[in-house]
């Protein structure tokens, strides 16, 4: 099996998702140091263009999304599951709740309460990443935004009541994915102090904090892209014969994040399924890289 390679910074917190995801499976994997924001010279070269945090990378296989990453980590490493009980579908819909409903009511109330410390260039650079929106009107969204959390706290406090974890005795993705975006609240004193105030949730998120992140030892990006460089993707071509859309091995593609980030990434067709897309590209430098999207969250254009 290739190495595990994830591209990511500190306090991203969706890469925390995929560290405690990789914590919880006692990954062995090497973490390569990426830029908070734009340009990011040794990333892109292997996606083509999607700037978003992170990036895991096998060889010359790189996966874009958090979705698509832990469907390959619970392939790569089945053990112990993140889809305890046979909860795979539940997993992954509370995973997208979490992601686009529970996070996008934080980061307002957050951004808001600390925008004095926030770094110019940090908000420049999201400003791009908005699709035409405001960073000004995402603030404005904060008071909407902590009853929203308020109320997303009642409920995974309900929910904890008598359980270690969201679905009961085992950690799983659900955890995973609640757990990073009230992580992100600790960047703020007041903020964090709401989920203090709910007892259930703050004895899960200590319990989670402490799992760790697995055995991780430092890359240097460059050796990340001379991996690439040297390898070659385990992908074969496939075609996904009930895709309604008619995708096959050859068609020529775009793929944009359907919410935020609207960097298109182009290539063509190498796999699909009903969760995934494989483009292929070729980058100068590095050769054949293989860039795998989740279809969840992204929209499928013909280039």
């Amino acid at each position: 099996m290739a190495e595990i390679i994830l591209h990511h910074y500190a306090i991203s917190p969706f890469s925390e998702k995929i560290r405690k995801i990789l914590g919880h499976k006692r990954a062995s994997w090497c973490s390569v140091e990426q830029p908070a924001i734009m340009p990011k010279p040794k990333l892109t070269p292997l996606t083509g263009g999607y700037r978003r945090i992170p990036v895991m990378q096998l060889g010359a296989d790189v996966y874009c999304d958090t979705e698509i990453i832990v469907r390959k980590l619970e392939e790569l490493l089945p053990e112990p599951t993140i889809y305890p009980g046979g909860s795979q579908g539940l997993c992954h819909m509370i995973s997208q709740w979490a992601d686009r409903r529970l996070f996008f009511a934080i980061i307002p109330v957050v951004f808001q309460r600390m925008a004095g410390a926030v770094p110019k260039e940090f908000i420049e650079d999201r400003q791009k990443m908005m699709s035409g929106a405001s960073f000004t009107e995402l603030l404005q969204t904060a008071p909407d935004a902590l009853n929203q959390l308020r109320g997303f706290l009642a409920m995974i406090d309900a929910q904890l009541d008598g359980r270690p974890f969201l679905l009961g005795d085992a950690f799983s993705l659900a955890d995973a994915a609640c757990f990073h975006s009230i992580w992100f609240c600790r960047n703020e004193a007041d903020t964090f102090a709401l989920v203090k105030s709910a007892a259930n949730v703050m004895r899960w998120f200590e319990r989670i904090d402490a799992m760790g992140h697995g055995d991780a030892k430092l890359m240097d990006p460059d050796r990340a892209l001379a991996i690439a460089r040297e390898s070659s993707s385990s992908i074969r071509a496939s075609k996904d014969l009930a895709d309604p859309n008619r995708l096959e091995p050859g068609m020529r593609v775009s793929i944009t994040p359907d919410d935020y980030g609207p960097e298109p990434v182009t290539g063509t067709v190498v796999a699909s399924s009903a969760y995934e897309i494989a483009i292929e590209r070729e980058e100068a430098g590095l050769g054949r890289i293989v860039v795998h999207f989740p279809k969840v969250g992204f929209r499928i254009k013909r280039a």
